[in-house]
């Protein structure tokens, strides 16, 4: 039961956020890929929102007790954490992690508005269904799934808006802030059903009135407006600016043309190669 008298210190938010410091620090440290002081501390503050939307109180309240909490802790992932974390990784760094062909693969097709809006729509849904909050709330392996599956899907719906995959095709700062204005409405169909449910739809989720001083259905409303209010703040705002900074640009400014998208074209383009020599090697006998 949850009790704001007895904090918990939670350990493995910590080991990770540690962990992938560490990691940063030594791709960071090669030559060609070091990071601004700008970037560090871009990426520094995505590790600190992660600690801290995994830590007590917030993610004990959301691990079985208040929809609200649990809202929050992902707005705080798919808004906070890893934007943060895009933005102060260098695009040499993401060049390198995203060169696997399998990775690729998936990385360029996920860039795509399109898919980027669908998939962040099925994960931020399916992850905030009812079977899969009663899931979580029973088993840690569940809940640090749903909370890989909401940080990738941030990470996805950031891909369009904030560059760092090569060799995908860059949208006009007027393209972003539609792509953004679109990803607010979508995700957030289920807070309909939280808005207007006439009861609580998540039975695993108990002791609101105690915790926070709502009662379960009040803790779910909430959740609904939460979930609005949350998506088209953060993603209206960068609309807007978005939209002011196209207005005051070039037409020659759009569609600049980066080494490494030219880089990853080739290196498709050999791997094409390797799969299917005879479509690319005029000297090679057709049947």
């Amino acid at each position: 039961m949850f009790s704001w008298a007895d904090p918990t210190v939670h350990v493995m938010p910590i080991v990770v956020a540690l962990g992938v410091a560490a990691w940063y620090l030594e791709a960071t440290h090669r030559p060609g890929n070091q990071a601004t002081s700008r970037q560090r501390r871009q990426f520094f503050g995505g590790l600190v929102f992660l600690i801290l939307c995994l830590s007590w109180p917030l993610g004990d309240l959301a691990q079985n007790v208040s929809l609200l909490a649990i809202i929050l802790q992902r707005q705080i992932l798919l808004l906070g954490v890893a934007p943060l974390l895009m933005l102060g990784t260098p695009m040499s760094v993401t060049t390198r992690l995203t060169r696997p062909a399998p990775i690729d693969w998936i990385t360029s097709r996920i860039a795509r508005p399109v898919t980027a809006i669908a998939t962040t729509t099925i994960l931020v849904a399916v992850t905030a269904l009812p079977w899969s909050i009663s899931l979580a709330a029973h088993s840690l392996i569940v809940r640090g799934l749903i909370v890989g599956l909401n940080l990738f899907a941030g990470f996805v719906l950031w891909i369009p808006v904030i560059e760092r995959v090569p060799g995908v095709k860059r949208l006009s700062d007027m393209g972003k802030a539609g792509y953004l204005i679109a990803q607010s409405v979508a995700p957030t169909f289920l807070s309909f059903a939280w808005i207007f449910a006439l009861r609580p739809l998540y039975g695993t989720l108990h002791g609101q009135k105690a915790a926070i001083g709502i009662s379960a259905l009040a803790d779910q409303q909430f959740s609904g407006y939460l979930s609005k209010l949350g998506n088209f703040g953060v993603l209206w705002t960068v609309s807007f600016i978005l939209f002011a900074r196209a207005a005051d640009a070039e037409p020659e400014d759009s569609g600049a043309l980066h080494w490494e998208d030219v880089e990853r074209a080739i290196e498709r383009a050999e791997r094409q190669e390797r799969r299917f020599p005879s479509k690319l090697d005029p000297s090679t006998p057709s049947d």
